[in-house]
C-alpha cells in the first residue's frame, strides 16, 4: 500500500511574509495543505484564500497563545488584563495551577473556526501554534473543544525524529496526551526537521523520504512553515523552506518510493 504523505504549511496569516509565500505556493499548485491562524488574519487575506479550497486542505491553526483573541470579552482565564493571549509558558503554568477554565478556550476556538466558517473556508483539520493541543493539562480542553465545534481531523504531533531537547520535551508531551487524540483521525507522525536550522534541505530530504519508505508508518506529515523571508528571533529556516518548496520536483523525489502526496481531507 502506498504511503500518504502530506505537506502541511503551518502559520497562514501570522506575517505579511508567511502569508505571501504560502499563497504562492499555493498558487503555484506547490502545496496542498495549509493552516491558517484565524486570530491574525485579515478579512482581505481569508478571501485570497478561500477561492482553493478545490486543490488545498485548509485546517484550523488553534491559536491560544500569541496576539489577541478573535471572541473579544473583558475577562478570560486565558488571556491577560490588557485583552491579549498569554505566553505559551504562562498559559502552561495556569493550567498546570487549574486556573484555565474550559469555556474559555471552547468559545475562543468555536470563534476561530466559526471566522473561517464564515469567511467560506472549509475547516479539513486542525492542529495549533507550538503544538498547544499535546501539552498536558491544556490538551484535554482543546481537543475536546475541537471535538465539540465539528473537527474530525487533527495533527499527531509525535516527532519522527528525536534528537534534541525541544523534541525530546514534545515527544513527552505527545506522550502523555494521545489518548485524547482518539476521538479524531491523525496522521501517523510528524516530520519536523525543516525547523532544525541545520538541516540541509538538498542532501537529507532525499535520505529522510528512503527511510520513511522502509519505516512502519503509513500516514506521515511534514510540516512546513514557509515564508518569503525569515522572521527576527525566530529559529525557524522559513525562507529556505520557502525557496525548497517551491522548486522542489516531489515527483522526482518520490518516483521510486511507495510515497505519494496526500490532503488531510484524504485522511
Amino acid at each position: 500500500m502506498q504511503k500518504k504523505l502530506i505537506l502541511n504549511a503551518d502559520d497562514y496569516g501570522w506575517d505579511k511574509d508567511a502569508t505571501a509565500g504560502i499563497l504562492n505556493l499555493v498558487t503555484s499548485g506547490k502545496i496542498q495543505n495549509v493552516s491558517i491562524l484565524a486570530n491574525h488574519c485579515t478579512a482581505a487575506e481569508l478571501q485570497n484564500i478561500q477561492p482553493y479550497q478545490s486543490s488545498v486542505s485548509t485546517g484550523l491553526h488553534v491559536c491560544l497563545n500569541a496576539g489577541m483573541p478573535v471572541l473579544k470579552t473583558s475577562s478570560s482565564s486565558i488571556q491577560h488584563e490588557s485583552g491579549a493571549f498569554f505566553s505559551s509558558k504562562e498559559l502552561f503554568i495556569k493550567a498546570l495551577t487549574g486556573k484555565v477554565t474550559y469555556k474559555d478556550v471552547y468559545n475562543e476556538i468555536n470563534a476561530q473556526y466559526t471566522l473561517l466558517k464564515d469567511a467560506g473556508i472549509e475547516v479539513s483539520h486542525a492542529d495549533s501554534h507550538q503544538h498547544l493541543h499535546q501539552y498536558p493539562f491544556l490538551s484535554s480542553m482543546i481537543t475536546q473543544a475541537l471535538h465539540e465545534v465539528g473537527i474530525k481531523k487533527i495533527r499527531n504531533c509525535m516527532p519522527y525524529s528525536i534528537y534534541d531537547t525541544r523534541r525530546i520535551i514534545v515527544a513527552g508531551f505527545c506522550a502523555g496526551t494521545k489518548n485524547n487524540l482518539r476521538k479524531f483521525s491523525s496522521p501517523d507522525v510528524l516530520i519536523t526537521d525543516f525547523t532544525n536550522k541545520h538541516f540541509n534541505f538538498n542532501t537529507q530530504v532525499p535520505e529522510l523520504l528512503k527511510r520513511l519508505n522502509t519505516s512502519s508508518y503509513q500516514t506521515i506529515e511534514w510540516m512546513c512553515h514557509p515564508a518569503l523571508a525569515d522572521r527576527q528571533g525566530s529559529y525557524l529556516q522559513r525562507k529556505n523552506e520557502y525557496d525548497f518548496l517551491m522548486n522542489c520536483d516531489w515527483d522526482e523525489l518520490l518516483k521510486e518510493l511507495s510515497i505519494g502526496l496526500s490532503k488531510y481531507s484524504f485522511l
